[in-house]
């Protein structure tokens, strides 16, 4: 699952070649400038100008860092030439009818934000993958070492506890266990119903070894027989590949126990 995860992020974060040529290549420092307006200025060399604002990125495959360096006064015919524009020079060019007033407001487009930053971003979803535990499928092999014993005493009290809090995030095998428990009196009281509903919520959650015993419930337990839930149950383990539970829907269909 990690390794698909990993795959997908790879995939949204690494850019084509469109991608990363539009933005500005994938190594070093890049500035891009874009067009806002049409302006009646010239340049210092007597150049066509026009209003835009500049954007500086480093790359190192992906993105380092972007700032938003503001506004600027493009060249034409001359891809990434501008000249600077300061707050006194948008000033004393919006005083002599150059420059709009207001000044057109712009914004940086999300992705291109996510793709200035998405070096750290990916660092950070790694980061995440790879070092946060897997906390329901943690508390579950805790509750297990301690309902097994595996190098520590039997503590069905403290196995309670961890089942409680992978069951929680509603964790198939963590509530299949409780069942258990329930059913056979270990670390609780012996509740029959209560280790049914346990099962149920398990076998929603997918859980082949809750339907089977549920099926052996219906069908062993005398105040509750009946074996119509029984094939159900039996049936739901069966197409799951649990071979006990498919011989019980044969052996039920043989005595002709349900009509």
């Amino acid at each position: 699952m990690k390794k698909i995860i990993l795959i997908a992020t790879l995939l949204f974060f690494i850019p084509s070649a469109v991608s990363a040529k539009k933005i500005g290549g994938i190594f070093g420092k890049n500035e891009r400038i874009v067009k806002l307006s049409e302006v009646e200025v010239k340049g210092g060399n007597g150049e066509d100008l026009f209003l835009a604002y500049k954007t500086t990125s480093l790359f190192f495959f992906m993105g380092v860092y972007i700032t938003d360096d503001g506004y600027v006064l493009g060249v034409k015919g001359s891809v990434g030439s501008y000249y600077p524009l300061s707050e006194a020079k948008i000033q004393e060019l919006q005083d002599k009818g150059y420059l709009p007033v207001p000044m057109p407001k712009y914004q940086l487009p999300l992705s291109e934000w996510l793709w200035g930053f998405s070096l750290w971003i990916l660092l950070v979803i790694l980061l995440f993958i790879w070092f946060f535990p897997n906390r329901k499928a943690n508390d579950f092999n805790k509750g297990c070492s301690y309902y097994f014993g595996e190098d520590i005493p039997v503590d069905y009290q403290k196995a309670k506890i961890y089942f409680e809090k992978a069951a929680k995030k509603q964790y198939a095998p963590a509530l299949y266990n409780l069942g258990i428990m329930h059913l056979k009196g270990q670390g609780v009281s012996h509740n029959t119903q209560k280790a049914m509903d346990y099962f149920e919520k398990a076998v929603s959650k997918g859980s082949m070894e809750a339907a089977f015993v549920l099926g052996n419930i219906y069908f062993n337990e005398e105040e509750l027989k009946d074996f119509k839930k029984a094939i159900l149950f039996y049936r739901d383990a069966c197409s799951k590949g649990h071979e006990k539970a498919c011989e019980m829907v044969s052996y039920i269909k043989k005595n002709n126990l349900v009509l």
